[in-house]
């Protein structure tokens, strides 16, 4: 597009060669700057439990995604941000088609870095839109906290969605914890069309108690062959979490509902990768503005958000990891 106010910079390429960790009393937390800005380890040093899904080979040896490639494994792991998509599509723009990556352009950036003790700040730009994303990432205690930013750097106004990504570490028998107001999800897709397909509405407690033979809520193991992307209906409770069973800790998402009204529940219990021999354990409890995973989609049903010429958006979002079955019950 031509209507930049100002020239995108353009980060350097280079290899991926560090790693910043941020470290305090109660957590060790990897952030992979040139690999799209990605979480890939938060780790709770009390039991070294970590809490993101790990990818099969070291990071150091991967080749760093290149723009517009699809999200697999290796890079299928960690916690990315998915910006100003979630799946690829088009949209028409000012009279303009631009086409959008799968899982945004954030995942395969190279971010600038500026670093300050137990905090980092993480600045990438747009490429198909003309527009600064600005990431903090900072801890206090056993929480993580992550404040983001974007600016409209473009003359038009530049519609998005968001999504938080966060790949957990599960094990079978794992439990997600979800605010007592879910009674109804829409389905974004699933294994079995059967049961629900794209755009359909299901009772969350009939969906995992009588027309599935087990429960989504209690993670399942990869034998199950179950994939299935579902969103929540607008949230008044910006809590959700999951808890492993085996340490006896839970991991708690907090956020305001008024800037991320959504959660998106990505449930892999060996259904994803279709393609692949190993499939995935994993689950993502995902803060979102806007849904579903099409931009092009949210913008018809006018479920997205949309920023002004010159105008910026934030919001921000809290990990906090604490002992026991967590009871959504909002940290500080």
């Amino acid at each position: 597009m031509n209507d930049n106010l100002s020239i995108e910079k353009e980060v350097e390429s280079v290899p991926l060669n560090h790693e910043v960790v941020l470290v305090n009393s109660r957590l060790i937390v990897t952030v992979l700057p040139e690999m799209g800005g990605k979480i890939s380890g938060i780790v709770r040093r009390k039991s070294g439990t970590q809490f993101l899904h790990q990818a099969e080979e070291n990071y150091q040896n991967v080749e760093l995604p290149a723009y517009g490639q699809k999200f697999q494994p290796p890079y299928a792991a960690g916690f990315d941000d998915c910006f100003p998509t979630v799946s690829s599509c088009s949209i028409l723009l000012n009279g303009e088609i631009i086409d959008l990556p799968d899982h945004g352009e954030l995942w395969t950036s190279q971010w600038e870095v500026e670093q300050s003790g137990p905090g980092v700040k993480l600045t990438t730009y747009g490429k198909k839109q003309n527009y600064r994303f600005t990431k903090w990432i900072n801890l206090h205690g056993e929480t993580l906290k992550i404040r983001y930013r974007v600016e409209n750097l473009s003359r038009s106004t530049m519609p998005f969605i968001w999504s938080s990504h966060p790949l957990l570490n599960v094990d079978p028998g794992d439990e997600l914890i979800l605010p007592s107001e879910i009674n109804e999800v829409m389905v974004d897709g699933m294994t079995d069309e059967e049961i629900g397909k794209f755009g359909d509405r299901l009772s969350w407690k009939g969906l995992k108690s009588e027309i599935l033979p087990f429960d989504l809520s209690i993670v399942q193991p990869r034998e199950a062959g179950f994939a299935g992307k579902f969103f929540s209906e607008r949230l008044q409770t910006g809590l959700a979490g999951i808890y492993r069973k085996q340490t006896d800790e839970s991991l708690l998402f907090q956020f305001n509902t008024a800037e991320i009204p959504y959660l998106g529940i990505w449930l892999c219990y060996g259904g994803w990768p279709e393609q692949s021999t190993i499939r995935d354990l994993t689950v993502a409890l995902e803060p979102c503005i806007g849904r579903p995973d099409s931009l092009k989609k949210a913008m018809e049903w006018g479920a997205n958000l949309e920023i002004k010429s010159s105008e910026m958006a934030e919001w921000s979002l809290k990990i906090t990891i604490e002992d026991g079955k967590s009871n959504l019950k909002p940290t500080n």
